[in-house]
């Protein structure tokens, strides 16, 4: 799956050539939305400035800082949604707010309008001050889904938080208030500082780390919440290659989400796709299934 905030240059398939076979992968997730337009974090919004360069180089801190930029719910539904129908793609429409009822609200304004297949509930994102951080909490995360989970049929996917005590608790809320499936996870507070500079290389002081430095913990977080809840997962952090996928898939998660990867290369999808493809052939793998859970 492509992860939110990752589909082409602006999050909404920008630079995403109209022939790119995105059928082929099991969903895209747009950018995520907001109750009301938001114009997101003063710059620099990353570390390294490139994804593609700081790759190329080895880094393995890879920063963001971008808070949320997007037209707001309303402006997604009536604009946005009709052009997400038109495309050979299973879209999975990402979305925060910042309260209990504020959650219900969007979800409400999603009722009735066709062009996506599920919703993503970003629990969990550190790049804003204006919400709560609801899947640190299990009584705010059980709110959050539950609240949505009255106003829509269609499957809904709880993103948690890497950065909780104890990940299973937060897991148990989420699918007792009626998440269908759990993502883990999204980045984690991090820093970088400009020594010569003498201040932070984010605007905002910190941000989210996101990449290889990731996956370590995300696997983690997958195969502990594998184990204790009944709903699939779906890993995400670091996805880089398809080896890494496999990773994922026998911690526990039944499907992968590819984020940084995107921004140093929008093919990435498709080639660490084909990787998987390609080690299943050659382990004699007929099915996921066959691997998922088996590394632990």
């Amino acid at each position: 799956m492509i992860a939110s905030g990752t589909f082409g240059y602006d999050g909404y398939g920008r630079g995403i050539a109209p022939d790119t076979p995105l059928g082929k992968l099991g969903a895209v997730l747009p950018k995520t939305f907001t109750r009301h337009a938001r114009s997101g974090n003063p710059e620099p919004r990353w570390f390294p400035e490139s994804f593609r360069e700081g790759l190329a180089a080895g880094e393995t801190t890879l920063l963001n800082s971008i808070g949320l930029t997007n037209p707001g719910i309303e402006a997604a539904m009536s604009d946005l949604a009709p052009q997400w129908a038109e495309m050979d793609a299973n879209i999975v429409m990402s979305m925060a707010a910042e309260s209990p009822e504020q959650w219900e609200e969007m979800a409400s304004f999603t009722r009735g309008v066709s062009g996506f297949a599920a919703i993503e509930l970003n629990l969990s994102c550190p790049n804003v001050d204006d919400g709560a951080m609801f899947s640190h909490y299990p009584h705010l995360t059980e709110a959050a889904v539950a609240g949505v989970r009255r106003q829509t049929d269609l499957p809904v996917w709880a993103k948690l938080s890497p950065n909780v005590p104890d990940i299973t608790e937060i897991a148990h809320a989420a699918v007792g208030a009626g998440a269908d499936a759990l993502t883990i996870s999204n980045t984690i507070p991090a820093m970088h500082i400009d020594i010569d500079a003498g201040r932070p290389t984010l605007g905002t002081g910190g941000g989210g780390l996101s990449g290889p430095a990731l996956r370590p913990v995300a696997m983690a977080l997958v195969h502990r919440a594998a184990g204790s809840v009944n709903v699939p997962i779906i890993g995400v952090g670091g996805v880089m290659t398809g080896r890494h996928a496999v990773e994922f898939l026998m911690a526990g998660a039944s499907a992968v989400q590819v984020g940084s990867a995107n921004l140093a290369d929008l093919n990435a999808p498709f080639r660490i796709l084909a990787e998987l493809e390609a080690l299943l052939a050659e382990w004699g793998v007929d099915s996921l299934a066959e691997i998922i859970g088996k590394g632990c």
